[in-house]
């Protein structure tokens, strides 16, 4: 697909493909730490375990460490392009739609016309 791409848009091509190593890097290093990192409890387990020695009740409060700033810019972006793309849908869409006229849907075409 990234080779068809880089005809028509290789800008696009190149981007979606730096996207693709983070998007594998960012899951690798899940990974390793969800299955290879040191076991620790969560904040929140460990404010209620606390809360729940000192009476039973839940008034403990969880530490969280800040977020970070490039967690900041991350998620400033993601809920950027989605709320560009939900108002409007039209900037991705003239993209794919001339997609659907090329000779490969003519089968679905006649598929859905029966």
């Amino acid at each position: 697909m990234l080779i068809g791409a880089w005809r028509a848009f290789p800008a696009a091509a190149v981007l979606t493909g730096l996207g693709i190593l983070v998007g594998v890097a960012y899951t690798l290093r899940a990974l390793q730490l969800a299955f290879f990192g040191e076991a620790t409890e969560p904040a929140a387990l460990a404010a209620v375990a606390h809360a729940a020695g000192n009476g039973g009740g839940l008034g403990g409060t969880a530490e969280f460490e800040p977020i970070s700033v490039a967690e900041r810019v991350g998620a400033i972006i993601l809920m950027a392009a989605t709320l560009v793309i939900g108002l409007y849908p039209r900037l991705l869409l003239d993209l794919i739609v001339p997609s659907f006229s090329t000779p490969l849907f003519d089968g679905l075409r006649k598929a859905v016309a029966l």
